[in-house]
């Protein structure tokens, strides 16, 4: 499962690292964000997790981080549809490593000239849900990077005490729904 993680960000360091826009404030900076999460990512697996405690997660924040993630990347068009505010008890480094992957498949399916759709909003009582909708073919009609991809995602996701599921849309393409608890201070104002 790591080096399945791995495999995303190694590989937009290693495309920015060798494009025109990997010389640029922008392309370092990428490279940074890529970087730092891959150095998160690390010290969490090798301290057993012992650093990635559930905790108050702004979703904003976490899917800002992982939509720059996937734009630097490239692919499709990817349109966040969430602002800061809306927290959920999840473990971070586990959370964005769902993200990551998601969006990830999301973008592979959509291909260059498509688009994703980010949205996350209140769902019941005391749920909040994350849904990546691409406009691809639909589930299981693109080629797996590795068959760990969505295993990993709901992993992930268990660890955060949330759950994922993966459908087609009926114009085409999947939406991905990953459902988490909203932290207690969200509980309490809602």
């Amino acid at each position: 499962a790591l080096l399945h993680d791995l495999r995303g960000p190694v590989g937009a360091i290693l495309n920015l690292a060798n494009s025109p826009v990997g010389q640029t404030d922008r392309g370092i900076r990428a490279i940074g964000r890529h970087a730092a999460w891959l150095a998160c990512l690390v010290e969490s697996v090798l301290a057993d997790g012992a650093h990635d405690e559930p905790e108050p997660v702004d979703l904003g924040v976490a899917l800002e981080r992982a939509v720059a993630l996937a734009r630097d990347r490239g692919g499709p068009t990817i349109t966040l549809l969430a602002g800061p505010g809306l927290c959920a008890w999840a473990r971070p480094v586990a959370l964005g490593r769902a993200l990551d992957c998601v969006l990830d498949n999301a973008s592979r399916a959509a291909g260059p000239e498509g688009h994703v759709v980010v949205e996350v909003a209140q769902y019941g009582p005391g749920r909040v849900v994350i849904s990546i909708a691409d406009d691809g073919p639909g589930p299981g009609q693109i080629s797996p990077g590795t068959s760990l991809g969505l295993t990993t995602t709901r992993a992930m996701l268990a660890s955060c005490g949330g759950s994922f599921q993966l459908s087609g849309r009926p114009d085409g393409g999947a939406v991905a729904r990953m459902t988490l608890e909203l932290a207690a201070e969200e509980r309490a104002a809602g």
